[in-house]
């Protein structure tokens, strides 16, 4: 199984299911339009890292397995799971979803953070969306994990 991730939104919830991830040892790529975006995601792994070692969270994980990338389908090429979390605005999903869907693995999931849209509003953004999950955080995701 792949240990590559990728998240798309680089804000405060983006950047917490990225320490998350690479805390669980995944190789994380992560894609956000805006300018900064890396070292805003850099600042906030490095605060989230030590509350995820006094958890005990980080045995398999380091922050250094993390890339970031200007364009969303080259984001997602290799990733088996893909957590989205940008803006929580339909047509910006749409959007995001008509990009990356030629550019998933077949055997990918993407999982939206979303909490006032429902998932059937989001399908329509895609041609299939089987692959397709709601996957919205307690916050912040880094300090919440289920297992």
């Amino acid at each position: 199984m792949s240990d590559q991730s990728a998240v798309l939104g680089a804000g405060v919830i983006g950047a917490s299911w990225a320490a998350l991830f690479l805390a669980a040892g995944h190789s994380v790529t992560v894609y956000d339009p805006a300018k900064n975006s890396d070292s805003f995601v850099r600042r906030y792994i490095e605060s989230a890292w030590p509350v995820l070692e006094t958890l005990g969270l980080t045995e398999r994980g380091t922050p250094d397995k993390i890339l970031f990338s200007g364009n969303a389908a080259q984001a997602v090429s290799d990733a088996l799971f893909i957590q989205e979390s940008v803006p929580e605005r339909l047509h910006l999903k749409h959007d995001l979803f008509r990009e990356i869907e030629p550019a998933l693995r077949p055997d990918a999931v993407v999982a939206s953070s979303a909490s006032g849209l429902t998932l059937g509003e989001m399908q329509d953004g895609w041609k299939d969306p089987a692959r397709f999950v709601l996957g919205h955080p307690f916050n912040p995701p880094h300090l919440i994990p289920i297992e």
